[in-house]
């Protein structure tokens, strides 16, 4: 039976699920090979590029295959630029820091979680993400890590909240997602740091004690007051999978709660892009494409599709090599042209930091070197690369 049907992008409407271009999908800004229109400037966009295109049959609106997304209509737009609101994230985060790494050392003295300290956390951060997006996202893509706990907590919940924001959930939902990302791993506070700390591969044993951390999780959380269940849903799916195959229960589909989708996307986000003893760093732009190809498998396609437009292809704070060899520091994003966003470049193609910095937009004719070649992103670095520490130049 036929899935996909051929159309003419002027019959194309937002809703369609566009699963095949008449031309090379990486000859157009489309980095990701199918993607659900969500607005008129995608189909613009589209109509540019390609004559006739192909979309699902089945799939005719966003998340019906898989279940829909919790999609309120709530639109978001930031109040604030980035500059003005770093100043003010950047002490929201060093609290949020203090306040976590706190938590869990006293979790791991006690036992006992003390919520009312996570919710003072959350809150002024869904504030931060709400005036701006990019603001705490840069900031916590180029922090230090010296505890992994803490700061995968820390990361997931910035990445759920504004996720949270794309999709559109309302205030008070926001909160819950901030709060439950946080939470993620708390279970791990009762795994030996031996084996959380370990270089190599985990031994069974070791594994199946690790996989207990969700268990554990929840027998902390039930001891606690009045845990939301939507936070409850987080900590326990986290880990199941699109199709079947996570744990502890194997779900699949739409028998994994919407809240516990969103967990497990930007768990497995913030674990590729930050520094393990026992796996290799990616680049953003290498985890999403990760995800990609975990798309329609592990997680459900609509999801991973919302998550890149969250954060960006490359998102505002990351590290970029440009194919005139330059590096350069990604300043704002083109909601429509994703691989062309606001760069400030920051090397010269030895890689020696500037006298001077220059900001480019990629998405300008007049960005070009050389003979005139279009500038472009050659690829995504890790934080640090070339010794690079972006909050130096984001920081005053």
């Amino acid at each position: 039976m036929e899935t996909t049907r051929l159309v003419d992008v002027n019959e194309l409407k937002v809703g369609m699920y566009v699963t095949k271009l008449d031309r090379p999908w990486l000859e157009t800004p489309f980095l990701f090979q199918g993607f659900c229109i969500c607005d008129q400037d995608e189909i613009d966009e589209l109509r540019t590029h390609c004559r006739r295109v192909y979309v699902s049959v089945e799939d005719s609106s966003c998340g019906s295959a898989a279940g829909p997304l919790v999609q309120t209509g709530v639109l978001y737009e930031n109040r604030a630029t980035l500059k003005e609101e770093i100043h003010t994230a950047t002490g929201v985060h060093k609290k949020a820091v203090v306040t976590v790494r706190d938590v869990m050392n006293d979790i791991r003295r006690s036992g006992s979680l003390d919520l009312d300290r996570v919710e003072e956390t959350v809150t002024p951060m869904v504030d931060s993400v709400l005036r701006n997006s990019a603001a705490l996202s840069c900031l916590v893509r180029m922090q230090k890590v010296n505890d992994y706990l803490y700061h995968h907590s820390l990361a997931s919940s910035i990445w759920a909240t504004v996720l949270g924001r794309q999709i559109g959930l309302q205030r008070e939902d926001l909160d819950i997602v901030a709060m439950g990302a946080v939470l993620l791993d708390v279970g791990k506070t009762r795994v030996p740091a031996e084996i959380l700390e370990k270089p190599g591969k985990l031994d069974e044993k070791e594994f199946e004690l690790m996989r207990r951390h969700v268990q554990f999780g929840l027998e902390i959380l039930d001891k606690a007051r009045d845990v939301d269940e939507r936070v409850l849903d987080m900590v326990a799916h986290h880990h199941e999978r699109h199709n079947g195959s996570g744990y502890p229960r194997g779900l699949k589909g739409t028998a994994i709660p919407v809240f516990g989708r969103i967990a497990g996307i930007v768990d497995t986000y913030d674990a590729m892009i930050t520094p393990r003893p026992y796996a290799r760093l990616s680049s953003s732009y290498d985890a999403l494409r990760k995800l990609r190809v975990l798309a329609g498998v592990e997680f459900q396609s609509e999801i991973v599709e919302q998550f890149t437009r969250a954060i960006g292809v490359f998102p505002t704070g990351t590290l970029v090599e440009l194919n005139s060899g330059e590096i350069g520091i990604v300043t704002q994003q083109n909601r429509i042209h994703r691989l062309c966003p606001e760069i400030m470049i920051v090397t010269g193609a030895d890689k020696r930091i500037l006298d001077e910095f220059r900001v480019v937009d990629l998405n300008e004719e007049t960005a070009s070197f050389g003979s005139h070649r279009p500038l472009r992103i050659e690829r995504s670095l890790p934080a640090g690369s070339h010794g690079i520490d972006p909050v130096e130049f984001y920081i005053e």
